[in-house]
């Protein structure tokens, strides 16, 4: 986080010496856990298209593409924190898991994602955060939006008319388009762990091939997964760092407090507590939420200057003009009371 202090006004870093103690608690990895949470998502995953083959019916194949999204959605926030190896604490068990049954599967390598994300993590809303710069050159984030333009932004977002954008903003994450080793971010995409991809992909996509079912878990695997990367995962995606005021580090990364619904199909695992996960990234997805609560409740700088938004509905409504003139500019700030209830 040196670099951001380096790249910014002095004042702009939040302190983090009294929370330290506490972070250091937060930051013990449940191996047993992630790996039940891990298994159960393949589970459901194999449950519901096993039982869609069986029924035969559209309604249930739709059904079945809406529980596979959403697990695939949980698989995307795996990757992520594999990729800061909060996945499993033994870091090569971390890596092979988080390639073989998380990152692979969505057409990613963790190495690659890493690379990226660790860059982000350290110049944050900078033009050397290429995260940023994406931000700047796609029309889709550029924010504030009308309320028309947003309508049409989402509604290009579930026809896919707009795919590509986050198609080609991704490929740096992608082993087949890495397989020259460009060396992006200064990352030594080795020959190893290419052919760790070649091999799995044909391994998996073999087994499907041969399967008499091809085609139906074919569809079942890639069609919810094009569905929640371009809409759900682009939502989460923009709610992060689109439309804050960006003057200080606490109010540079937006959290949200989820809904039931948010959780299921947007932001499972405590994803969406992302400013928390900027200032202390060590600590794993089943701390945050608490930690969450222990700022807001004991620190008043953070719960008077954290940018925070009650529901992804709520960044939606941040994104677009105020209705009416008389309406406070920025976001309104919920009572730490209140906001140790949200989460």
């Amino acid at each position: 986080m040196g670099d951001i202090a380096e790249e910014r006004a002095p004042g702009y870093r939040y302190s983090r010496r009294g929370t330290l103690a506490l972070v250091r608690e937060l930051s013990v990895i449940d191996n047993r856990r992630n790996a039940l949470l891990l298994i159960l998502q393949w589970a459901i995953m194999i449950g519901a298209g096993a039982l869609a083959i069986h029924v035969d019916r559209v309604p249930v194949y739709l059904l079945a593409g809406l529980v596979i999204g959403s697990r695939i959605q949980c698989l995307a926030v795996m990757m992520h924190d594999a990729c800061h190896g909060m996945l499993f604490s033994n870091r090569r068990v971390n890596d092979w898991m988080g390639d073989l049954f998380v990152a692979f599967p969505l057409g990613f390598s963790i190495h690659l994602y890493r690379a990226n994300h660790m860059v982000h993590h350290r110049h944050t809303n900078t033009l050397r955060d290429r995260d940023y710069r994406v931000q700047q050159r796609d029309p889709d984030q550029h924010f504030p939006k009308s309320p028309a333009a947003m309508a049409w932004l989402l509604v290009r977002s579930v026809t896919g008319l707009n795919f590509y954008r986050m198609a080609r903003d991704s490929r740096i994450w992608a082993p087949f388009a890495n397989f020259h080793n460009p060396g992006r971010f200064g990352f030594d995409y080795r020959l190893g762990l290419r052919v760790r991809y070649v091999v799995w992909a044909l391994l998996f996509y073999g087994l499907i091939l041969v399967s008499p079912w091809r085609w139906q878990i074919l569809g079942l695997l890639l069609i919810p997964q094009f569905i929640w990367a371009n809409v759900f995962n682009r939502i989460r995606a923009i709610a992060e760092h689109n439309g804050v005021a960006d003057e200080r580090e606490l109010n540079g990364t937006r959290t949200i407090i989820p809904t039931l619904l948010d959780r299921f199909l947007i932001a499972p695992f405590n994803v969406s507590y992302h400013l928390e996960h900027h200032l202390f990234p060590s600590v794993p997805w089943q701390n945050l939420r608490r930690l969450h609560v222990h700022l807001m409740t004991t620190d008043p700088a953070y719960a008077a200057d954290a940018h925070i938004t009650r529901g992804y509905w709520g960044v939606i409504r941040e994104l677009m003009p105020r209705a009416a003139a008389g309406e406070e500019e920025a976001p309104k700030k919920m009572p730490p009371h209140h906001a140790a209830e949200g989460a």
